[in-house]
């Protein structure tokens, strides 16, 4: 029994000795947690800003990525739609110089076809020689003295000019 009550005194004492040490200890281990938890908390929030900014340049580049490569495809859009309208106009130019080419070969062999007066422009009537002629007999008798040197015509007299006292031309 003696042996049972050393064995329980000693329980006891170890108990007591045991609570003691948990005092002395509570402390220390309770301010190593706390500076545990700080240091924790540190770490966690420098990965976290580590992690945030990391994840933002990959958000910039992504974003740089995707606007190159929309630039990429809205340049070649864009040079297609240039070249697709520069090859329209380009057809329209030629279809458009084509008609107006025609227009003019046109008209130019209708007005070769006519002749005008020397006087004023005016599309002639009376002929008076070979390469003279006139729209009226007004617009004639004002040329007259400087083409009279020239005419080509011969009255009966022999005379060059319109005739004695301006005598009609020849009516085409």
């Amino acid at each position: 029994m003696d042996e049972i009550l050393r064995d329980d005194n000693q329980d006891m004492n170890d108990d007591i000795s045991g609570m003691l040490m948990d005092e002395r200890l509570k402390k220390p281990l309770y301010d190593l947690e706390q500076h545990w938890l700080a240091e924790y908390m540190d770490a966690r929030e420098r990965l976290l800003c580590t992690l945030t900014e990391k994840m933002h340049a990959e958000f910039l580049s992504d974003q740089t990525k995707i606007r190159n490569e929309l630039l990429a495809q809205f340049k070649d859009e864009l040079e297609t739609t240039k070249k697709d309208l520069e090859k329209k106009y380009e057809d329209q130019l030629k279809t458009e110089v084509t008609k107006v080419a025609e227009r003019h070969k046109r008209e130019t062999s209708q007005a070769k076809k006519k002749q005008w007066c020397w006087q004023c422009e005016s599309e002639a009537i009376y002929h008076c020689c070979w390469n003279t002629a006139y729209c009226s007999v007004e617009c004639q008798q004002s040329h007259w003295n400087s083409h009279r040197k020239f005419c080509r015509r011969r009255n009966k007299g022999g005379e060059n000019g319109p005739g004695p006292a301006g005598a009609p031309l020849n009516q085409q």
